[in-house]
């Protein structure tokens, strides 16, 4: 039975839920749930452990890994952690990434596959004070923005498509926390709008975002990858891993203010305020229920997006291969998981 989670309703997590207890659909796989140790598979998370990750935690605590039959180990991930060749070279075997990371990875040949994720749209946005908001990328001439070092050709990118001579941008490197902004040292920060965007609400600041892909430039975070090895010879192990994320996920989002508890008293880094994990995960929904989520399920993969995106990584020089997005990403793994949910 497969199901599109639509409207992320309560009648159908619930329904989900069900399934997973009951062992409907599950058949002989949850005989390893029943055995004293469950397969063991260590995730690598690209960042601390915090609302961003509220679904896979939200899942622990509800059991949904365990009656799947899988053990996970969620890895704190952080700015001197290089997440991605941790799971190229086996220290990990499933990592979280925004997708372009993990096509730089597989352009320097490193073994990777796609294999789901889980914001459809990439929340990742060009965020300015609302009292002197940058409106459009042309504004930004003779204009100070904070970049990612990792996103620098990207914004170049859209900077040269609305015609602004690149060096007519002060363009310096982006720090965790956009207080830089507020400070007044920069007039516009690239970050997401669900995490620095909401850091900056929960101070009081009212901001003004420009979402990248509304200018052209397609997304998705929290993408689910893999080597190909690990995927070769672990199929069942992955895909019963999905299923209870799929699961978990839709519990999340249905329950915002129970995860935001989860992450602040359980399992996030200390410190983390319940304001800004609650205003973060209600934010994250849109963006995690989006695109082919609507049709597909949620985690499903847009093959047609990731060509379009590999297509201006190309256009910047960023890919130089023949990579495509069928190279690039295995849908079957979350297509069987959904069958299987």
């Amino acid at each position: 039975m497969t199901h599109h989670y639509r409207g992320l309703s309560r009648r159908a997590l619930l329904k989900s839920a069900g399934l997973v207890a009951a062992g409907v659909g599950l058949g002989s796989r949850l005989s390893v749930a029943r055995a004293e140790s469950l397969p063991p598979i260590s995730f690598q998370l690209s960042w601390v452990k915090s609302i961003q990750y509220g679904g896979y935690f939200a899942g622990i605590e509800q059991g949904y890994f365990r009656q799947s039959g899988v053990d996970p180990t969620f890895v704190s991930g952080g700015p001197n952690i290089d997440a991605v060749a941790n799971v190229a070279s086996g220290h990990a075997q499933i990592g979280d990434r925004p997708v372009g990371a993990i096509i730089l990875g597989r352009e320097k040949l490193m073994p990777l596959k796609v294999i789901a994720t889980v914001f459809e749209r990439s929340p990742y946005s060009i965020i300015s004070l609302a009292s002197k908001p940058i409106t459009a990328i042309s504004e930004l001439k003779g204009k100070t923005i904070a970049v990612p070092v990792s996103s620098q050709p990207l914004v170049k990118y859209l900077l040269r498509d609305a015609g602004v001579d690149t060096s007519a941008v002060n363009i310096v490197p982006a720090s965790p926390d956009p207080g830089a902004l507020v400070s007044g040292q920069i007039d516009a920060y690239c970050g997401y709008s669900t995490n620095q965007g909401v850091m900056l609400q929960t101070r009081g600041v009212e901001i003004y975002t420009l979402n990248v892909q509304d200018l052209g430039v397609p997304e998705t975070a929290g993408t689910l990858y893999a080597s190909e090895s690990f995927l070769e010879q672990n199929r069942d192990l992955v895909v019963r891993f999905l299923r209870a994320a799929i699961i978990s996920w839709d519990w999340a989002l249905v329950h915002p203010e129970e995860t935001a508890h989860l992450m602040v008293d359980k399992y996030g880094i200390p410190g983390l305020d319940y304001t800004a994990q609650l205003n973060e995960i209600r934010a994250s929904k849109p963006f995690i229920a989006a695109g082919v989520a609507q049709t597909k399920g949620l985690l499903s993969l847009d093959l047609d997006l990731y060509d379009r995106l590999i297509g201006i990584y190309r256009r910047v020089g960023m890919v130089k291969s023949d990579m495509t997005a069928a190279a690039l990403c295995d849908p079957s793994f979350i297509e069987e998981a959904h069958r299987q949910t």
